[in-house]
């Protein structure tokens, strides 16, 4: 770049600004390294010839977030007023600075590149029709993609993938089938990316036999691919999807030698641990003779989706161990193990270590909202609170506020909540699903009743987001800790869908509370035809009637828990010392420091009693 720089330098002295042979060359190697310096030379050219044209739109169509994505259209109407024809080269640089607009912009901008294509005599030149293809089925209009496609005099391999692609992304999958045999009809050869789009298709399907027709066909066509990256990594995935990982690792185990191995045993690892099979995994992940940095991010992203965080932030330390440096992904799901682990420590030195870091996908959004959640989650709201603050306004998503409103709502802080929630609309950004749980959580914590009726009857009215299960349960939850019990019950009997056992144990809850009798038999009853083996329920009840001094009934659900054998889980925490995290379950003495921990809890225990801090023992009704 300092040689180009230079160089352009030397031209300028030299007076040669407008020579084309110059100017062409040097901007070669500006449009790949500078598009500042490239627009800068572009400008000094006295006549730019439809080349120069081109090359400054295709640097600026592949330019996907500064300047705005629209520029590549004021060029080409500069270009038009200058009175240069373009050509076959320029409507494709266009149509991909359409394809790049699908976020913030409609198709109208491509509605009319399509009229200029057909206007300049370009609507039979097979590489523009493939953009046409490209940019309608970006943009989701399968039909006039169909409709370009059916016109098209000339059609190769790439139309053909377009086109299935699109139907595939649509989910109109009979059509891309249908697509594929027409290509065979008229003798066009697939290629890779052909069976890589109908994979995607049997995967949408869960197909097995149609993936296994199609798996077939890439041997007969395509001979060994046994290190072709994409095509493995979709067999494992179609294989995966249909329910079939054991063809998944037949596939794998048939890749030997190339650099498709180490990605293949990790799509495999993925796949298994995705599907909640994370002992499998990990004995994969073991076998592995080569693991890159994907490798290990695909078990520990594994084991946090599993729920199984203790074992994913060991991976993660491991892995900083041997001296490689974690991608992205596995920094976000170690902080995420961090957030339900409550281990605070260890999130910090993570959020130090990695916020400076430059991320392979530029900014990175995702990291922002995992470290303010952690912190949220540790119990640290005001370091959450100065982290979003400092976030600037074009970097801030739905999921990053999500994470604070949700850290706010469990820190009791739900007026801030909905100041944020009222903040997101000035913005821009549109609340989902988790949004509204976590607002109204917010609202349910700061007994703001009148706010979270309001919000919840909005969600599909003003924000087209219908209530699921969650809604309701924190709308439930809401009124009854406001004591208005018969409401929940109402709202419960009126739900689109059988109301679960979360529900019925938050009416219970309430019904605790407040005294209904009446009420908490009737959800009692709910909860423990929902889950009759479950001890968690029988608890709750046994302990509200020994609340309410009705002993001989407790006794009796007592008597009916030994009967039937059930036992509550017991319960368990994780305690963080020194950056090590210490598991301790109840009644569980095999810890090494389970003696210590106990002393001193009775120490603390007595100290309170001592300043008259005693606990309400008259609600813990013994069942054991």
């Amino acid at each position: 770049m300092q040689q180009a720089l230079q160089i352009h330098a030397h031209i300028i002295v030299t007076g040669r600004n407008n020579n084309l042979f110059l100017s062409t060359n040097l901007f070669s190697v500006y449009a790949s390294q500078s598009l500042h310096h490239s627009h800068i030379l572009f400008s000094q050219i006295t006549n730019p010839d439809v080349f120069l044209w081109n090359a400054i739109i295709k640097a600026y169509s592949l330019t996907l977030h500064s300047p705005p994505p629209q520029h590549p259209f004021s060029l080409f109407k500069s270009m038009l007023s200058s009175s240069i024809s373009p050509d076959s080269f320029t409507f494709p640089f266009l149509l991909k600075s359409c394809a790049n607009l699908l976020i913030s912009s409609t198709p109208q901008l491509g509605f009319q590149v399509h009229c200029h294509v057909v206007r300049n005599g370009f609507d039979s030149d097979v590489f523009v029709k493939n953009a046409l293809l490209n940019f309608y089925c970006v943009f989701g209009d399968v039909d006039n993609a169909y409709k370009v496609f059916e016109e098209s005099p000339v059609r190769d391999c790439v139309s053909y993938n377009t086109m299935i692609n699109g139907f595939v992304r649509a989910g109109v999958l009979s059509c891309c089938f249908r697509v594929f045999v027409e290509m065979s009809r008229f003798c066009i050869r697939p290629d890779e990316y052909t069976f890589v789009a109908l994979l995607s298709g049997c995967s949408l399907l869960e197909d097995y036999r149609i993936g296994r027709q199609v798996h077939g066909l890439i041997y007969r066509i395509l001979g060994n691919f046994g290190e072709n990256v994409l095509l493995v990594n979709k067999l494992v995935d179609m294989y995966a999807k249909c329910g079939y990982l054991d063809m998944a690792e037949r596939v794998v185990r048939g890749v030997k030698v190339g650099k498709g191995v180490v990605e293949a045993w990790t799509s495999l690892v993925s796949a298994y641990a995705l599907r909640g099979e994370v002992e499998v995994a990990r004995r994969l992940f073991d076998q592995m003779g080569e693991r890159d940095v994907v490798s290990w991010t695909a078990m520990i992203s594994g084991y946090s989706h599993a729920g199984c965080f203790q074992e994913a932030l060991e991976l993660f330390v491991q892995l900083e161990g041997l001296g490689m440096k974690p991608d992205d992904v596995a920094v976000v799901a170690a902080l995420s193990a961090c957030a339900r682990l409550g281990a605070l420590e260890l999130g910090k030195r993570i959020h130090c270590q990695y916020a400076g870091k430059n991320w392979t996908c530029g900014p990175n959004r995702w990291f922002t909202s995992a470290v303010v959640d952690m912190y949220a989650k540790c119990g640290s709201i005001d370091t959450a609170l100065d982290v979003f603050r400092k976030t600037s306004d074009d970097m801030k998503t739905t999921f990053l506020y999500n994470s604070i409103i949700s850290g706010l709502a469990h820190h009791g802080l739900g007026e801030y909540a909905i100041i944020l929630f009222e903040e997101m609309g000035l913005l821009g950004l549109k609340p989902d699903r988790i949004t509204f749980v976590a607002v109204l959580s917010a609202c349910g914590h700061c007994g703001l009743l009148d706010v979270g009726k309001k919000l919840f009857e909005s969600m599909s009215t003003v924000y087209g987001v219908n209530p699921e299960m969650e809604h309701y349960g924190c709308i439930i939850d809401l009124l009854g800790r406001a004591g208005r019990l018969d409401e929940a019950y109402r709202l419960i009997l009126k739900m689109p869908f059988r109301a679960n056992a979360v529900i019925w144990r938050a009416l219970l809850s309430s019904c605790k509370v407040h005294g209904d009798v009446a009420l908490a038999r009737l959800a009692s009853l709910e909860l423990l035809e929902l889950q009759y083996d479950h001890g968690a329920g029988y608890v709750m009840l046994s302990n509200m009637l020994a609340d309410m001094d009705q002993h001989d009934e407790a006794a009796g659900l007592r008597k009916e828990i030994d009967n039937v054998g059930i036992q509550k889980p017991p319960g368990w925490s994780y305690v963080e010392m020194n950056g090590t995290l210490h598991k301790f379950v109840a009644g569980d003495k095999s810890h090494p420091e389970a003696k210590t921990t106990e002393l001193m809890l009775r120490d603390i225990n007595t100290g309170l009693k001592y300043i008259g801090q005693i606990s309400a023992s008259k609600m813990v009704f013994d069942i054991n």
